[in-house]
């Protein structure tokens, strides 16, 4: 099974485990836990784009890291009742190209559970991934559209002085990029619940 969204490049044959440990004034970093530790990638959080709710994922092999996908939240006169997020290639100025959009399944909701739609899927009557929450229990799983097939799990830690950290197993030929997205996006929706 090969999910690659953001790029095939993101897909390893092996399993990860990443800490993505995040200050949402500042940013933060996604560190590999079975390699040396070396952070793979970066997130920021851009000042003047923070109150819309937008957030960068940066490649960090580069000088200043390049933006590989910028998640941000639907304006609310287009996102209805749903709440509805979207994903960019790159940083997101200049309309970049869309990857993927995130609604809740349903408007009321014990626990948290979002359809995520590619771009390709115009249609959106089935989604091609599905995340089941139980977010303030502090875990998440991401499915393969309607299956049972989980493709990566999320553990949320305790926020300890405005830092969030989150284990995430990401499976294998599983785009990591596309996860680590998915999680910023959740834990938005989790601190904008606590407001």
């Amino acid at each position: 099974m090969a999910a690659a969204v953001v790029g095939a490049r993101f897909c390893t044959p092996r399993a990860l485990r990443l800490t993505l440990t995040m200050n949402l004034t500042r940013g933060g970093t996604v560190t590999d836990d079975d390699a040396s530790g070396a952070v793979v990638l970066r997130m920021e959080v851009p000042r003047f784009l923070r109150f819309f709710g937008r957030f960068v994922l940066a490649d960090d092999d580069v000088a200043g890291g390049r933006p590989l996908v910028s998640v941000q939240r639907k304006a609310k006169a287009f996102s209805g009742l749903y709440g509805e997020w979207e994903a960019f290639r790159g940083d997101g100025h200049g309309g970049g190209e869309l990857l993927f959009t995130a609604k809740k399944s349903t408007i009321v909701q014990v626990r948290t559970q979002m359809d995520i739609f590619l771009a390709s899927n115009r249609a959106k009557e089935v989604c091609d991934f599905r995340i089941k929450c139980t977010f303030y229990e502090g875990s998440a799983e991401i499915y393969l559209g309607n299956s049972n097939t989980v493709i990566a799990q999320i553990r949320r830690h305790r926020t300890v002085l405005g830092k969030s950290r989150f284990s995430v197993t990401v499976f294998p030929n599983v785009d990591y990029v596309f996860i680590m997205a998915l999680v910023v996006m959740l834990n938005e929706i989790h601190v904008e619940r606590l407001k």
